[in-house]
C-alpha cells in the first residue's frame, strides 16, 4: 500500500515537473536562427528535441539527475548522502518546480529511518514557499492592481 502512494505521489511531482517545465519553455522567445546563417543549433537533436536538455528541458533535466543520483546512492548503500545533494540543489535554485520536487523528495528520506517530525517541517517549509508564489500577482500584471476575482 505505502509503495503503491509512494509511487502515484512521484508520478504526480513527475507530471507537474514535465508540466511546469513545457510551460516555461512555451513562453521563451524563440532563440535568434543560427540556422539562416547554415550554422545548426547547438544541441539541435531529431524532431520533437527541444533543447539541449531533450524534449522537458533543464528543469525535467535536474529532475533526472537528482533520481539518477539518489538510485546510485542507494544502490551503494550510502542512502543518507543524498539529503546533502538535496540541501545544496535548494541552496542554488529558486525556480520554484524544482524546489517542489526537491522538498517532496527529501521529505520522503527524512520518513525514511520514521523521523516524522522532521518530515513535517520540510512539507510546511515547502507549504509556506508554495503560498508565497501562489499569492504573486500574475506576469504582467501592474504590483498595485489586487489579482482578479476567483469564481465561486
Amino acid at each position: 500500500m505505502k509503495k503503491g502512494w509512494m509511487s502515484a505521489a512521484l508520478a504526480a511531482v513527475l507530471t507537474v515537473a514535465a508540466t511546469g517545465a513545457l510551460a516555461q519553455e512555451a513562453a521563451a522567445p524563440p532563440p535568434a536562427s543560427a540556422e539562416a546563417h547554415g550554422e545548426p543549433h547547438r544541441g539541435d537533436g531529431p524532431p520533437g528535441s527541444h533543447g539541449p536538455h531533450g524534449p522537458m528541458g533543464p528543469g525535467f533535466a535536474v529532475v533526472n539527475d537528482l533520481e539518477q543520483l539518489r538510485r546510485l546512492y542507494a544502490m551503494s548503500g550510502r542512502e543518507g548522502e543524498i539529503v546533502a545533494v538535496y540541501h545544496e540543489v535548494l541552496n542554488k535554485t529558486q525556480d520554484p518546480m524544482l524546489r517542489h520536487y526537491v522538498y517532496d523528495a527529501l521529505a520522503r528520506e527524512q520518513l525514511k529511518p520514521a523521523n516524522t517530525d522532521q518530515a513535517i517541517a520540510t512539507l510546511r517549509t515547502s507549504l509556506s514557499e508554495d503560498l508565497v508564489a501562489a499569492n504573486k500577482p500574475p506576469r504582467g500584471m501592474p504590483a498595485g492592481l489586487p489579482p482578479p476575482a476567483q469564481p465561486q
